[in-house]
């Protein structure tokens, strides 16, 4: 009885394609730009990672809008050169992008106006360390919006697709496009650290960067949001340096600030803060703080704790044995 009721059910259920999906079939071959449009020099030796090169991404997510009303009509995943997409016939604007980076989240994919990258708010974490800033300088405006991660390299393609009804030559239509980073990457050194050996970790924070891109329309958001990185130490050279990615610079007028916080081997925080919007502008993006740093020698030389053991009273007994 139980096996006549579920051959009943399986009758009932039938599949009705929406399309044909062999005769629709599109080879969608991408062509990725893996070119940072940089050319740094780097001739430091620094404790943290520099983001100088775009990985090649594990996979691509294909997206197939209808131009009237900016709606998703299909999706599809692909290796990161390309790969058979199945669509029904019609043209759309097609965004194609990296999908599974560390620290770039998606959000508001169901319409191209609304589809953005995004990166997670650490306000929480790190918000008592930039007010810091405010309280040892009354001059120091707390710059608006949230203090995010910095956004990973992130390839996307945009352009406008047309798939006919019913292709003369072949099943399969070969669609070419080109992906590039929408992210800009700088570089930042503070030339001249005096005291770099007495120095265990430095992190710092770039104010007025743009929140997120809404990369579907390619615009950015023009919500303001602080920058967190780690920063990188060559302490035989004597300089701090290091690489970051934004969604871009806020447009217009809006001053951009590094704020620095560095702590010593005792672990004392000394902060140094520098107006960097010139800097935006340089050609070879790298961003140059020509004011010293200046780290003292700390009480203990080092170590981080430094504990003391109060002298023993000496006690003297006999044990007798056997």
């Amino acid at each position: 009885m139980i096996f006549v009721m579920m051959m009943a059910v399986v009758a009932a259920c039938t599949r009705m394609p929406l399309y044909d999906l062999v005769e629709n079939a599109v080879t969608l071959d991408l062509n990725l730009d893996l070119k940072l449009d940089l050319d740094l020099k780097i001739d430091v030796n620094v404790d943290v990672e520099l983001d100088t090169v775009i990985k090649v991404p594990e996979h691509m997510k294909a997206c197939f809008y209808v131009p009237q009303s900016g709606n998703l009509s299909t999706t599809e995943f692909v290796g990161p050169y390309g790969g058979p997409i199945n669509t029904p016939p019609g043209t759309y604007q097609m965004v194609v992008y990296a999908f599974g980076t560390e620290y770039i989240q998606i959000r508001g994919e169901g319409d191209i106006n609304t589809l953005e990258a995004y990166t997670s708010d650490i306000t929480l974490t790190k918000g008592a360390l930039l007010k810091a800033f405010s309280r040892a300088d009354e001059s120091f405006e707390e710059p608006q919006g949230p203090i995010i991660y910095t956004p990973d390299h992130f390839l996307v393609a945009r352009q406008t697709v047309t798939i006919p009804d019913a292709p003369t030559e072949s099943t399969t239509i070969t669609l070419h496009a080109e992906a590039h980073d929408i992210v800009d990457t700088y570089g930042f050194e503070v030339k001249t650290v005096v005291g770099a050996e007495y120095i265990e970790s430095c992190e710092a924070f770039v104010t007025n960067q743009a929140r997120s891109s809404f990369f579907g329309r390619g615009e950015v958001n023009p919500e303001p949001a602080t920058l967190w990185f780690p920063v990188g130490v060559d302490r035989k050279k004597g300089v701090l340096f290091t690489t970051f990615n934004t969604f871009g610079k806020l447009p217009g007028e809006s001053r951009c600030f590094l704020h620095i916080v560095v702590r010593d081997t005792d672990g004392k925080e000394y902060r140094f803060s520098e107006d960097i919007t010139d800097g935006f502008q340089k050609p070879d993006h790298i961003i140059v703080v020509e004011e010293e740093v200046d780290i003292p020698e700390p009480a203990s030389h080092g170590g981080g704790i430094a504990p003391t053991v109060d002298p023993w009273d000496e006690e003297n007994h006999e044990v007798p044995i056997g």
